[in-house]
């Protein structure tokens, strides 16, 4: 599932604008575009400039925790308001063509906000709905309510994914064996930090950890520089990255200060180039896989 795209106001036509969901850029997988806004016909016009692309499913993100898009009734900022919701609904679901599915959360405030929202989601034909159970005011702190999730999943006519907190093979076994009707299991901030967790999730032989991240890591950071204009929108990229993916190496913290220090592409490449090196200063440079 990529990354959103605003489809609020006039149809957006310029080729930036789905840069992330272009399909050149995304070959050999599989992709659902998802969008983000609260006008229906902003988002139908955008759901159809997507089909136009080739794309038969999009994502409508009501799920996202950051004021600056919930404080403008969009993302989780959408939850309160039931209504509104079965406006879009209405609107894009009647339109040919493509499939629709929405992500949530518990709700902007309150953790029974999505209990009025469900009730919507049945009357119309979702091919999925991807719950993450927390509020938008928890944003990722605390623990995703494992208990929240099954009374909404029992509540949803629609195929229930399950969102939050998977960091290790032991967590989606964990829930996996709680919710054993539950088959669509969607990773975020747990598998950028361990690369390899789906592999481990699916049982799949593993490759040699360190070497692997590192070709990632090059490829990514060059698609970055190539894509994006000047050091410090590519810098922002990277220590995004690292945030997460340093939580993998024994020494990551210590690496993940010296990036965030980090000012220019130069001395970025220097840092991580001593790091994947194998350094010997930089002694907990091996992947810690998760179990």
């Amino acid at each position: 599932m990529a990354p959103f795209v605003a489809a609020d106001g006039p149809p957006n036509r310029k080729k930036r604008h789905y840069a992330d969901i272009l399909p050149e850029n995304n070959t050999g997988m599989p992709i659902i575009p998802q969008v983000i806004g609260k006008e229906p016909e902003g988002i139908l016009a955008t759901c159809r400039t997507l089909a136009a692309l080739g794309y038969q499913e999009v994502n409508w993100n009501l799920g996202c925790p950051w004021r600056m898009v919930t404080r403008k009734m969009r993302g989780a900022g959408l939850l309160p308001h039931p209504d509104r919701i079965r406006a879009v609904l209405a609107c894009v679901t009647a339109a040919d063509g493509c499939r629709f599915s929405v992500k949530v959360r518990l709700g902007l405030d309150r953790a029974d906000q999505l209990f009025a929202v469900i009730p919507v989601l049945n009357d119309y034909p979702l091919s999925e709905v991807i719950v993450h159970p927390r509020t938008a005011l928890q944003m990722y702190d605390g623990v995703a309510d494992a208990d929240a999730f099954d009374a909404c999943r029992k509540r949803l006519k629609h195929r229930a994914v399950y969102n939050g907190d998977i960091r290790t093979v032991e967590d989606y076994r964990r829930l996996s064996a709680r919710f054993p009707d539950v088959h669509d299991w969607m990773l975020g901030r747990g598998l950028v930090a361990d690369p390899f967790l789906a592999a481990g999730i699916k049982t799949d032989p593993l490759p040699p950890a360190l070497e692997t991240v590192r070709r990632f890591h090059d490829e990514l950071y060059e698609q970055y520089k190539e894509g994006l204009f000047g050091a410090r929108p590519v810098l922002g990229k990277m220590k995004e990255l690292w945030f997460y993916l340093s939580g993998s190496f024994r020494d990551g913290e210590r690496i993940l200060k010296k990036i965030q220090r980090s000012v220019t592409l130069e001395a970025y490449e220097g840092i991580v180039g001593r790091f994947f090196g194998g350094d010997p200063d930089w002694t907990g440079s091996d992947i810690q896989r998760s179990s």
